[in-house]
């Protein structure tokens, strides 16, 4: 009652042979599948429950080996398999140099130093009293306009900064090691 799969050693059996005949040779991989794998596997199940009748057991269901189990050396020659794609290598990393992160810092620390110069350097006339109403909403505007600038520059500041330290590491390790 244990019959086992195939074997690699035997010849091409009567399902690849009608296989080939209906389709051709060589096959694709889903008709090998569909014609010769499928078929393999449903006359395996079908032998094993005539076993089971014969020798009197009652089988409600029969596990068949995988459909790998059921593929043949001899059968590698006639099916033809899609081609693999070649593997995409990744880019390697581009680090900038630390020159590159002082410029940028240089030059978010003068637009962030323009920024934070008042626009009226007179602080009584800043508050509102000696510019009149509608020049003081005018002032306030420019101002909470430079404040919201001055705030996305710092994060780009911060950030500048940060890379400029671990271009300034990479380079010392590397002109240690």
């Amino acid at each position: 009652m244990t019959t086992s799969p195939p074997t690699a050693d035997s010849a091409p059996d009567e399902f690849l042979a009608a296989a080939l005949a209906e389709h051709g040779d060589p096959l694709t991989g889903e008709q090998y599948m569909e014609q010769v794998l499928l078929a393999r596997q449903a006359a395996w199940i079908e032998q094993h429950k005539a076993d089971a009748t014969a020798n009197a057991l009652t089988i409600t269901t029969v596990w068949a080996p995988l459909l790998p189990d059921f593929v043949l050396d001899a059968d590698v020659p006639h099916v033809r398999l899609p081609q693999s794609k070649p593997k995409r290598r990744p880019k390697p990393r581009r680090y900038r140099p630390a020159s590159y992160w002082q410029d940028r810092v240089d030059t978010l620390d003068t637009e962030m130093q323009a920024l934070s110069t008042p626009i009226i350097t007179d602080r009584a006339a800043a508050g509102g009293a000696g510019l009149g109403p509608r020049r003081t909403r005018r002032v306030q505007k420019q101002m909470d306009t430079r404040l919201a600038r001055y705030t996305k520059l710092q994060l780009r500041h911060t950030h500048a900064q940060q890379m400029l330290r671990a271009a300034q590491a990479r380079e010392a390790c590397r002109t240690q090691g």
